[in-house]
Order: C-alpha cells, then structure tokens, then sequence
C-alpha cells in the first residue's frame, strides 16, 4: 500500500509534470493564494467611500462642464436653437445631480452601517465593564463584611495581612476606574446614537431631494418635447411661446409644484414673495425657490411630511415626544416652551395648531410651522423683525405674509441681498445647515450643497416666469 509521502511522477503526454508531493504543495500554494486574492477584493467601508466619492468628484465635474455651456450659451440672443441647447444641457445636468444624490445616498447607508456597528461594539464594552464591576464590588462587599479584625485574625502573619489591605486598596481603586469608565462609556454611546440620528435625517432628506431632482427633470423632458412640437422649427412660434411665459401664472404654479399642494395659492406666493423681497432686499425668485425645495424634500411618496401650513403633526407626539426619545430633553423642553409662548400670543389652543411630522423611520423630529417651516425656537429669533417690518404684532408663523418675510430676513441675514450666485448659495447653506460653508464627506454636508445648488438653479427658472 503507498502512502501520501510516497514521490510518484505524474506526467501529460509522457513528459514529467510534477510529483504527488508537489502536487499538494501546488495545491495549498494555490488554495493561499487564492484566499488571499479573495481577501485583497473585499473593500473596506473606506474605500468604498473613496471610491464613491471619485464617481461623485467625476459628475461634478462634468456637471460644471454643462453649466459652463449653460452660461455660455444664455449670453447669446435667445432663440430656438439655443433655447433647446439650453433644455438639453438642463437635462443632462439634471440626470447627473440624480445620479450623484444616488451615490451620496448609498455614503450615507455605508456611514450609517458603520455607526450601527461602533454603537454595537461600544454597548458590548459597556456591559463587559458593567459585568466586570458587578464581580468587583461582590468582592469588595465580601472584604468590607469580613471587616478588619476577622482580616487580621484569618491572615496568620503581618505580611499576608498587610497583603490583604493592599489587595482591598487595589480593589477599590479597580471599582472606581471602572465606575469612571462607564460613566465616559455611556457619554460616547449617547454621541454615537446621537450622530446615527442625524446621519439618518440627512439621508432621508437626500432621498428626498432625489424625488426633487426627478420631478424637475421629467418637467424639462416635458417642456423640450412640447417647444419642439409646438415650434416645428419656426422661430416666430418659439418668440411667442417666449413671451406667453413671461408674467405667466400658470408657469408658475407648475415652478411651485409642492408650495401650492400645501394650500399657498402661486398668486398668493407671488404676491408675498415680491413684497418680503421687497422689504428686505433680496430677489423675490430666490425666496420662491427656497421655500419651494424646503417644502419638496419634506415630501414622502405624495404625502406632506413636515414643514407646511396644512402640517398632520402635533407639538407633542411629533416635536416633544420625539426629542425626549432621541435623548434630548433640554431641546424637547426649550422647544416647547417656545412654542407655547407663539401660541399663547396669538390666542391659539397648542394642540390645535398643526407642525411638522417626526420622520417616519424616527431618524428626525418635527415641530416646524407653517409654510416657512421654522422651529419654534428660530421663529422667536425672528419675530421682533418680522413685526416690524409687517406691522402684525405679534406675528404668526402660519399666515403667509409673516411665514415669507422672515425667511426673506434669514436669506437676507445669510447674504441672500447680494443677488450673486456665491450671495444666495450662501445664504441657502446656512438656511438648511446654519453654516455658510458644508463639508463634502458626510451626508449632512453634501446634502447642503445639492441644497444650496437645487435652490439656484430653480431661482433662475422662477426668474423667467415672474
């Protein structure tokens, strides 16, 4: 009987291969390098995210290409060459921030997968330490129960005693850190729950602003399609098509698509919109336009979530309840004392008053009033400036007319009066974030900037229409 050890040649076509002893060394080589090789394609979350990231850096810029066009392009005589030039440039751009809120969703899953994981990690630590400390101070109470004089007598010689004290010293000094531990423990998981909270807002809000990006592109498809077969190629059709839309209401209510579902009329909208501008220095179009995304990227399949003057939520189940749950009991508290001071002014019964929606998945609370969708907190910060430019005191958050100036105040504070690109891109970060600069790494920043951008851009075609 051979044995494996045994060297016997095998051979194709008659020539020497390799032995049975190669052979197996052949094959675990090969079975090493090809667990290796596994191992060397599984992307960590880090380069997953890098390389998202590259995709995202190669959109952008391919997006500033098109717009340079864009620009390039509106400079010239508007004609109907052009004009398609420019629908056709708006939908590629358009198809690109779709494709780049896709990816920054999916950063935002990775980020959100990876704090779930620390958050298991830290909360296996804790109940680690938390078992560690049980056995130690079971110890100590065992010491501290035997007492000092039986210690002495069990421990036959000065030094096994003196042993024991330092044994009892170690101990203590063991529950203490312990103690310490948990304490800043407990302080790192509320952070890290906390942070998941707001990683998971951002990336509803992102979705959110996808169905924004959506509903406008297939609204450009629209009105290429409709230029191209209203015109048949005639530029004296394409000038009167122009000029029907200048001044157009019907134009505008379809600019205003989630605004007017809230109950603002666009004659209403306009009407406030041209008088808070107008008060405060800053273009009517770009207040329209802010107001407009804020109330699009509050809406979950069709149905108004938050932030509008016909809101479905309630003070306390949405805004106060929801804050509590999340942690946050002095938010919850500041919140609804500010709220009730706001109702208590205007006369009104808190829990009549309609706010926002919590998130549906619990990842952000409500709370915001009116078409406007300020926080109680924020709309206070307001509303001296507010009644004094509107004579209404005190002012209410759920009429139209305050609801718009204040926000035209906080764009005009944000730099919104410069009437500039960099002015109003400004001035929406710091609407949505309270920061004029957002990173590009994490979902909340990258949300401001598809914000900041979605804003503008519609601001230019509100412009045309008004």
């Amino acid at each position: 009987m051979q044995c494996f050890s045994e060297k016997k040649t095998f051979s194709i076509f008659g020539k020497p291969f390799f032995s049975r002893g190669a052979f197996w060394s052949a094959a675990v080589l090969f079975a090493i390098a090809a667990t290796g090789a596994f191992f060397a394609h599984a992307e960590t979350t880090e380069e997953k995210q890098q390389s998202i990231q590259a995709q995202i850096d190669a959109l952008e810029k391919e997006a500033e290409g098109i717009d340079q066009n864009i620009q390039a392009t509106r400079k010239d005589a508007e004609n109907l060459k052009d004009g398609i030039s420019i629908l056709n440039g708006e939908i590629k751009k358009r198809e690109i921030e779709i494709l780049k809120l896709s990816l920054s969703v999916r950063q935002a899953e990775l980020d959100i997968q990876e704090r779930n994981k620390n958050i298991t990690i830290t909360e296996e630590k804790i109940g680690d330490q938390k078992k560690l400390l049980a056995s130690s101070l079971m110890s100590l109470n065992d010491y501290e129960s035997e007492g000092m004089f039986k210690m002495f007598v069990k421990n036959k010689t000065v030094s096994a005693f003196l042993l024991s004290i330092d044994s009892l010293y170690s101990l203590q000094k063991t529950v203490k850190g312990l103690i310490v531990d948990l304490r800043d423990r407990g302080e790192e998981l509320k952070k890290q729950k906390d942070d998941l909270v707001d990683y998971q807002a951002s990336q509803e809000n992102l979705k959110g602003l996808q169905a924004v990006e959506k509903r406008f592109l297939a609204q450009k498809k629209k009105e290429r399609d409709q230029i191209l077969a209203l015109t048949k190629g005639k530029e004296a059709v394409y000038q009167q098509i122009l000029a029907k839309k200048k001044k157009s209401i019907s134009e505008l209510r379809t600019q205003l698509f989630y605004l007017t579902k809230t109950g603002v009329s666009a004659e209403d909208a306009l009407k406030y919109a041209n008088l808070a501008a107008e008060r405060t220095g800053i273009r009517p179009a770009f207040l329209l336009a802010i107001l407009e995304v804020e109330t699009g990227k509050q809406f979950e399949d069709g149905v108004i979530s938050v932030g509008t003057n016909l809101g479905t939520g309630n003070w306390k189940r949405d805004m106060y309840d929801c804050y509590v749950s999340l942690g946050r009991r002095s938010a919850a508290e500041s919140q609804k004392r500010a709220f009730f001071a706001i109702t208590a002014g205007l006369g009104f019964d808190p829990d009549r008053m309609p706010v926002s929606r919590r998130y549906g998945n619990g990842a952000g609370c409500g709370g915001a009033m009116g078409p406007a969708q300020f926080i109680p907190t924020t709309w206070l910060l307001y509303a001296n400036e507010v009644a004094s430019l509107t004579g209404h005191k005190p002012p209410n958050p759920w009429n139209i007319e305050d609801a718009f100036t204040a926000s035209a105040s906080f764009l005009a504070d944000g730099g919104a009066t410069s009437q500039t690109k960099t002015g109003e891109v400004r001035a929406a970060r710091i609407y949505i974030s309270g920061k004029a600069t957002c990173s590009t790494t994490t979902p909340a920043g990258r949300l401001c900037n598809y914000y900041a951008n979605r804003v503008y851009s519609l601001s230019l075609d509100i412009d045309k229409v008004i």
